[in-house]
């Protein structure tokens, strides 16, 4: 009896243990609920706000408040909590249930949350009062200029000019983009086999959208992005973003506010700043710029630029000109006109490089610096520390390609003559310059390499050591022409036997083409043949005989001719 009075007992207790812990979770339940923090609620709102990317926090003092702004606000009184998300109404007021509705358009951040904190105040003095912003609105701005898509564009407050500009810039593109497709779509016309009206149709249509593309590229390159006008509350507020991009001023881009209107105009007037410079260009005219703020418009001065010699050259009137010079150290104080053209002189030989090219078999081949005047061929193959073990030693190529590129007037003077009249000297020169690249010299012997060393350089030379390939060719009426090793001590007739001999069908015509030069020497024993060179040997041609007699004849012919009218004259004199 004991033990089962015991067991009840202790049932008892952990029944009232379990009213209290259920007890306790319902009062919990309900005052979250009483707070407005109802978890589902909670992840509901959470996956329902959009989120605006800003560059920084917002500014109490500068943040103007307006419709569609929402707000966080915490109330805790001595016996309960509210916790509202409340959002600012179309007219421009926010409604706190039990407390009223308080006007806030127009009002700045820091402004608003004090004047609600206030009327809080006046309903529940002892209440302690959290408010913030938990999400900023949209709304509409105005854009006008002759612009190809004027209008009203979304925005929020944290949107600056260049964020609008550029969505403005991008539909540009859009638009071209989408006639490029357009003009796709023609081109698969023919495909389709479209009859001739749909044809004609399409073709007028792409056409007209065609020229539309120009005007919006035109428009494109002609909008103004520094002399942008904000009208707000009847000021103009002028915008240079430009400026901006350079100098970070956020008062040159500054944020947009509900009832602005952003005008865009085209490019009126310009400025050339050009020399030494970092971005010679011809920049937009903004009214009351100096000259210092267009050079650091045009990247500022270059390292070769004379800051004491800029020459500004300025109309006074529709033709009429003068220029004046201008330190750079008065740029502040110097204003700029419409249609100046700013020349900053710069020094051509300031830390000039003079340099040349090395490439072949050098050991260290690669890009020299020279001193005009004074370096020579042997200085910069002594800088590459000589050749490799498979150089030929006995040829050194120098181009250059600047000197190459200058006219060669006589070349040109020749090739206008028609080929039957030019003189034998003509034909000459022609062939001289087919075989000889302009500006570039080769040398063919060491003895003639040994003596190219000590010439002089010029910028942008390219100085070539080929790798040495010990051969020579023989070709034309031998029994087996081709190439054939170099040996120092042969000579001509040691190449013909090493050949297989001279054939049949060989003429007297014999001649060893140099390698260097592309000079046809005739061919005797004690020609001496380089490494490269080419042994040949003409054949003699097949003839149609009949061809040949036929040829005969006809000259036999005129000359019976000939002879007859000169005896003609000669009796008869």
């Amino acid at each position: 009896m004991k033990n089962a009075i015991i067991i009840w007992v202790l049932c008892s207790l952990v029944s009232a243990q379990t009213i209290d812990v259920n007890s306790l979770r319902t009062l919990g339940q309900s005052n979250l609920s009483k707070l407005g923090l109802d978890r589902t609620k909670l992840t509901q709102e959470k996956q329902g706000q959009s989120f605006v990317i800003l560059d920084q926090p917002i500014d109490p003092n500068e943040y103007y408040v307006g419709p569609g702004d929402q707000f966080r606000l915490n109330i805790i009184s001595s016996n309960e909590a509210f916790n509202y998300s409340l959002t600012v109404s179309p007219t421009g007021e926010i409604l706190i249930p039990a407390v009223g509705i308080i006007p806030v358009y127009g009002l700045t951040l820091g402004l608003a949350i004090k004047t609600m904190e206030k009327t809080v105040k006046e309903w529940n003095q002892n209440a302690k009062i959290y408010i913030t912003i938990e999400q900023v609105r949209k709304f509409k701005v105005k854009v006008i200029g002759q612009l190809k898509a004027p209008g009203l564009y979304d925005v929020t407050p944290m949107t600056r000019i260049s964020d609008l500009y550029q969505i403005i810039i991008e539909n540009y593109y859009d638009e071209m983009n989408n006639n490029d497709k357009t003009h796709k779509e023609l081109g698969k016309m023919e495909q389709d086999q479209l009859t001739i009206y749909d044809q004609k149709s399409q073709i007028e249509d792409l056409y007209e959208r065609k020229i539309g593309r120009l005007e919006i590229d035109d428009e494109f390159h002609e909008i103004s992005n520094r002399n942008l006008i904000v009208i707000r509350n009847q000021d103009s507020i002028n915008i240079d973003l430009a400026q901006f991009g350079i100098t970070g001023q956020n008062h040159l881009n500054p944020y947009l506010q509900q009832e602005d209107i952003l005008v865009i105009p085209l490019r009126n007037q310009s400025i050339g700043i050009y020399g030494g410079v970092k971005r010679p260009n011809e920049y937009e005219y903004v009214f009351g710029e100096s000259l210092y703020e267009i050079i650091q418009l045009a990247g500022g001065l270059r390292p070769d630029a004379d800051p004491s010699k800029i020459e500004i050259t300025r109309y006074n009137g529709p033709t009429e000109k003068f220029s004046f010079i201008v330190n750079y150290n008065e740029s502040k104080d110097v204003k700029l006109n419409p249609e100046d053209h700013i020349m900053v002189k710069y020094s051509r030989q300031y830390k000039r490089q003079e340099v040349v090219y090395v490439t072949g078999e050098v050991v260290y081949p690669g890009v020299y610096s020279i001193v005009p005047g004074k370096t020579t061929v042997g200085d910069i193959l002594f800088k590459t520390k000589g050749y490799t073990n498979r150089a030929d030693s006995s040829k050194i190529t120098i181009n250059n390609r600047d000197i190459y590129e200058i006219p060669d007037r006589e070349l040109e003077r020749i090739l206008l003559i028609p080929e039957e009249n030019r003189s034998l000297s003509e034909r000459a020169y022609i062939k001289a310059r087919m075989m000889t690249h302009k500006g570039a010299l080769e040398t063919n012997s060491i003895v003639q390499a040994q003596y190219v060393k000590d010439f002089l350089l010029a910028k942008n030379d390219i100085i070539h050591v080929p790798e040495n390939f010990d051969y020579v060719e023989i070709l034309g009426a031998v029994q087996r022409p081709g190439r054939y090793p170099f040996i120092q001590s042969y000579s001509f007739d040691d190449y013909i036997e090493i050949a297989g001999g001279i054939t049949s069908n060989a003429t007297r015509n014999k001649f060893v083409i140099k390698a260097g030069t592309g000079q046809r020497l005739p061919a005797r024993n004690k020609t001496i043949i380089n490494t490269g060179d080419i042994i040949f040997i003409a054949e003699k041609m097949e003839y149609n005989k009949w061809i040949v007699l036929k040829d005969v004849l006809s000259t036999a012919s005129q000359i019976a001719v000939l002879l007859f009218y000169i005896d003609r004259v000669t009796n008869s004199s």
